[in-house]
């Protein structure tokens, strides 16, 4: 079967009794040449723990930079209850080298992290605890507990430790207990800039999984590439390839199948095992997963790469319409498939044949009546628009209107951090009502501090219709 391939199959007859087999990861790094060719590395780190003091909107939450003697190389927090990796080996560049941002959030982020816990597919948390076992020496180890409703309750262990090949390492295990069986979220990967929707800032254009039937395969970020796969039970999930860190997460051993959702915008992995099948001795419910948290070396990350086979097309129609930020979105070609694709799609609304300012195709809003307004965005399936708070941007589009009383039609731009609703500013253009031709609008403006998101909206309100065309966000100087 293509994408199977002799170094990831698992097979436990050669594990000794009682003693879990490989997991595919470690079972492809045995057997690769690349892997067999790095330096080992004879290193002792001296980890510790530097008390960051949060900001107004993390107040009353534990911050510290992991450091390695007297360089930060990551971060824990319970405010988004994150650990992040700004590297996964020493390089000597001093505290000095990492300062967080006064408003810290998924633009902004530095590396690659994992959760304390998951936070999909659970009740909400009524009770969160985080400790601190091991907080210096060759290793750091943390625990974290938390109680959800609807009797679910979850423990965790977080341990840091030295490889001598693949360097910093985090061996992890992640335990629920519940009364009735659910699927849990144990764990999310993400890492800066996979989701980005700048092409010069994009990183890891692809995510590797090793899947159930025994295949290995890969995805390009694309807004209609979001499988949900049942993994391999000793598997693994990863974004590649670059030079400085390829994030992975490998399953050693899980109590029952894991399926791996991706994210519809921020290509992040949730970790997902499913319902466990039977009760405990106690008339409860239980799941388990131990897995590891690391980074492959470029060359073994193009390694596996090359074993991967692609994986299935999404299952959307075929006509999708997408918004890349940087040139004239004119609306006369779908979203590619076969090739990343660093743009969001439109919600709620497709672009169709009929009036357009250039070729065949524009977006068509019905007014919603009088006294009531109607946006469509963007958003919610493929990166946000990211927005830097010392550059200087301008929206424009062409716009059509006929028979539109009441209200009018416009362009709008709303900066967001935290999420949609979290709206910081909110931007204009001139406003076309009753009958008007083809009308260039724009609007200019500086988007709000800490470098938000840019919610694009084409805006109607009234009764009659809109045509919107030839939209183009660029970005210029500060």
């Amino acid at each position: 079967m293509p994408g199977i391939d002799p170094y990831l199959a698992t097979d436990d007859r050669e594990a000794p009794a009682g003693v879990p087999a490989p997991s595919q990861l470690q079972r492809f790094l045995a057997r690769s040449l690349g892997y067999a060719a790095l330096p080992r590395l004879t290193y002792t780190p001296c980890f510790g723990l530097e008390p960051v003091t949060p900001a107004a909107h993390a107040r009353g939450t534990e911050w510290y930079y992991l450091c390695d003697r007297d360089e930060r190389i990551g971060l824990v927090e319970t405010w988004k209850r994150e650990i992040e990796m700004f590297r996964f080996r020493p390089a000597g560049e001093g505290r000095g080298a990492w300062e967080l941002p006064e408003v810290y959030h998924w633009a902004n982020l530095r590396g690659a992290r994992i959760q304390l816990y998951g936070t999909q597919m659970l009740p909400p948390v009524t009770a969160f605890g985080f400790t601190v076992v091991q907080g210096e020496g060759a290793n750091l180890i943390f625990r974290v507990e938390q109680q959800h409703q609807g009797e679910v309750a979850g423990a965790s262990e977080f341990r840091l430790a030295w490889d001598e090949r693949l360097g910093y390492v985090w061996t992890c295990t992640s335990v629920y207990r519940m009364a009735q069986p659910r699927a849990v979220e144990f764990n999310n990967l993400y890492a800066r800039h996979v989701s980005d929707s700048r092409d010069d800032q994009k990183q890891w254009q692809k995510t590797l999984r090793a899947r159930a039937d025994g295949r290995v395969t890969f995805v390009y970020h694309n807004p209609l590439h979001l499988p949900i796969d049942a993994a391999h039970r000793q598997g693994f999930v990863g974004f590649v390839t670059e030079p400085e860190m390829n994030p992975f997460v490998d399953l050693v051993q899980t109590s029952g199948p894991v399926t791996i959702h991706t994210c519809s915008q921020w290509y992040d992995q949730h970790l997902v095992l499913d319902p466990p099948a039977a009760p405990a001795v106690d008339g409860g419910y239980q799941v388990r997963a131990d897995y590891r948290f690391l980074s492959l070396p470029e060359d073994l990350a193009r390694e596996l790469d090359a074993l991967a086979v692609a994986g299935e097309d999404a299952a959307e129609a075929d006509w999708r319409t997408g918004f890349r930020a940087g040139e004239i979105n004119d609306f006369e070609a779908p979203v590619p498939r076969h090739c990343v694709y660093n743009g969001p799609l439109w919600q709620g609304v497709e672009a169709t044949c009929g009036p357009a300012r250039s070729g065949q195709r524009s977006i068509h809003l019905m007014g919603p009546g009088p006294g009531q307004e109607r946006a469509v965005t963007p958003t919610g399936a493929g990166p946000a628009i990211y927005g830097l708070s010392n550059r200087h941007y301008c929206l424009a589009g062409w716009v059509r209107t006929r028979g539109l009383v009441g209200g009018g039609a416009w362009l709008q731009v709303d900066d967001v951090r935290f999420s949609w609703q979290d709206v910081q500013a909110t931007h204009r253009s001139a406003c076309l009502s009753g009958d008007s031709e083809w009308t260039r609008l724009v609007v200019e403006f500086d988007p709000a501090p800490h470098d938000p998101f840019l919610l694009i909206k084409l805006c109607v309100a009234g009764a009659g219709e809109a045509w919107f065309d030839d939209l183009e966000l660029t970005q210029q100087g500060p």
